[in-house]
């Protein structure tokens, strides 16, 4: 539950520097790779408690799709660097919030 919760908070501090700072993550490498890493070590530790292993694995995959965005020369894409961290922003907190607050019922006892 914690790891989805750091990664709720870490989502939404993207969305809030992707919309509100974006000279500041259009510098190359460190901004989104920073983000991406933390999404990253927490969603492969968040992996151990979810219920279901799909909100983990998603977010893995906004992970490494923000790492690869890293690399790019972002500068000289701005709606790539905007709509990228935008969207993996928003994404990221919706399910690993989802993750921390979804328990599924126990089953009956037969």
């Amino acid at each position: 539950m914690i790891p989805n919760l750091v990664n709720t908070i870490t989502g939404l501090v993207l969305v809030y520097a992707t919309v509100l700072k974006p000279t500041w993550v259009e510098q190359r490498y460190l901004p989104l790779a920073a983000f991406a890493g933390i999404i990253l070590v927490m969603a492969l530790w968040a992996r151990r408690s979810d219920p279901a292993k799909w909100f983990s694995s998603t977010n893995i995959v906004l992970a490494i799709a923000l790492g690869v965005m890293s690399l790019l020369p972002l500068a000289t894409l701005p709606n790539l660097t905007f709509w990228g961290g935008f969207w993996v922003g928003a994404l990221v907190p919706t399910i690993a919030l989802w993750a921390a607050l979804y328990r599924p019922p126990p089953a009956p006892a037969r």
